[in-house]
């Protein structure tokens, strides 16, 4: 003979006692953990609170945010330069790509030619040079400079001087 429990059939009913006053507790304890709503459980809650303690607590505190307050502000200034030095990077880049294009274009044979035609007035053998000489306009006398200088000041200027200047 078996002595002992059996069992047959206790595997399959559960017990409703147990499981729902373990939902009760939890719903008891969230209900006694929320704040308090009314000013007197507010007021009798600051009381318990230790002034020891507390004046500690805002040392801590007022310690901790000063000790962070300096790495705080040189981790900002450096982001602050390497944003700036970033996008000086990407500038500097585009000039290089600029550059390399130039290097690229000027060792085309086409290019050497041309530039070569245009600032050194080269000809090919057996081409015909023609050179284009304009006229140079006659220089400017003094009194159409004078003229010239007189009519580009303001009006005021003009006014002035017609005041405080004696004629010749």
């Amino acid at each position: 003979m078996k002595h002992g429990p059996s069992r047959s059939g206790s595997r399959g009913a559960p017990s409703p006692g147990p499981a729902r006053s373990r939902s009760a507790n939890r719903q008891s304890a969230a209900s006694s953990t929320t704040f308090p709503r009314t000013a007197s459980a507010l007021s009798s809650r600051w009381e318990n609170i230790n002034p020891k303690r507390a004046v500690v607590l805002a040392a801590v505190l007022s310690l901790l945010a000063l000790t962070l307050a300096v790495p705080m502000r040189t981790y900002f200034s450096q982001q602050t330069e390497f944003d700036e030095l970033r996008a000086s990077n990407a500038q500097l880049q585009v000039q290089v790509q600029e550059y390399e294009e130039k290097v690229a274009e000027q060792n085309d044979p086409a290019y050497i030619e041309a530039q070569a035609r245009e600032r050194l007035q080269f000809v090919m053998p057996g081409e015909k040079p023609l050179l284009m000489q304009y006229p140079v306009p006659p220089e400017k006398t003094e009194e159409e400079r004078e003229a010239e200088r007189v009519a580009a000041n303001p009006w005021y200027t003009s006014l002035y001087n017609s005041i405080s200047v004696p004629e010749k």
